[in-house]
């Protein structure tokens, strides 16, 4: 029988993909903290001041963006998941039903019986 893998290539990629991603915003927005409280003239002031809305904003949006892509791809994955372990579940169940040639089947009938009274 062939060995699964508990991840497929695609979730390997795609969980190391958005891990990136995360990382790139924690960055935006650990640099646009510090833009916040350091007010010299440096060049990640420079670059922050570059930027349309800055890096801390950027960062979140990015973060955001992240977050929404990893919750996709976890119910996706998950789902799959459920649905194989219910085909699982059914399949070991059809098995334990079906009857072997070790068990016997014997039918009786059962016939009324009726009360009398005192």
């Amino acid at each position: 029988m062939k060995k699964k893998l508990p991840l497929t290539i695609f979730e390997i990629i795609a969980y190391t993909i958005l891990l990136l991603l995360g990382l790139w915003a924690l960055t935006y927005i650990a640099l646009g903290i510090s833009c916040q409280f350091i007010r010299y003239d440096t060049v990640i002031a420079k670059a922050n001041a570059k930027l349309n809305l800055g890096f801390l904003w950027e960062g979140l949006i990015i973060l955001g963006v992240t977050v929404v892509a990893v919750v996709t791809v976890l119910l996706i994955f998950a789902k799959r998941a459920d649905r194989d372990f219910e085909k699982a579940q059914r399949r070991a169940a059809r098995l334990k039903k079906a009857p072997t040639a070790s068990t016997e089947v014997v039918e009786a009938e059962v016939a009324p019986v009726e009360e009398q009274k005192e």
